[in-house]
């Protein structure tokens, strides 16, 4: 029988922690790559770090969302702010491959609001930027 102090039985599903890095491409382009969950906790964090390069004068910005495990309303009404606000010229584009995202943005209506890619390859070729860019740094 297992007491109180025995957790050998019981299994808790790890959670990924959150992380957020961002990486200049060049003068005008910056990665900005998520990992873990986008939620009422994390979406500031995120809001800060877009908000930052375009600040910086970076009109194109590539978020890869590959590694995001779930996004929430929040996270979501970060990216169109920062959407609506981008410079002349300027470009959002998502790397989004994983379905319960996707989900979100088809259930929202907001998957004809953004430019989404399946590969940061296919981000690079829509923000007409050559994908060795990201490899290099």
């Amino acid at each position: 029988m297992l007491g109180r102090a025995d957790t050998t039985a019981t299994s808790t599903p790890a959670t990924v922690p959150f992380a957020i890095g961002r990486r200049e491409l060049d003068g005008r382009t910056s990665l900005i790559s998520v990992q873990g969950d986008l939620d009422l906790a994390s979406a500031p964090r995120l809001k800060w770090t877009l908000v930052d390069a375009l600040e910086e004068g970076h009109s194109k910005l590539i978020l890869d969302l590959s590694l995001t495990t779930f996004m929430d309303s929040t996270a979501l009404g970060v990216l169109v702010g920062v959407n609506r606000g981008l410079p002349g010229g300027g470009i959002l584009v998502l790397v989004c491959g994983r379905a319960n995202l996707l989900k979100i943005f088809e259930l929202s209506g907001m998957d004809g609001a953004f430019v989404i890619a399946p590969t940061l390859e296919r981000a690079l070729a829509l923000a007409h930027l050559d994908p060795t860019a990201a490899q290099a740094g």
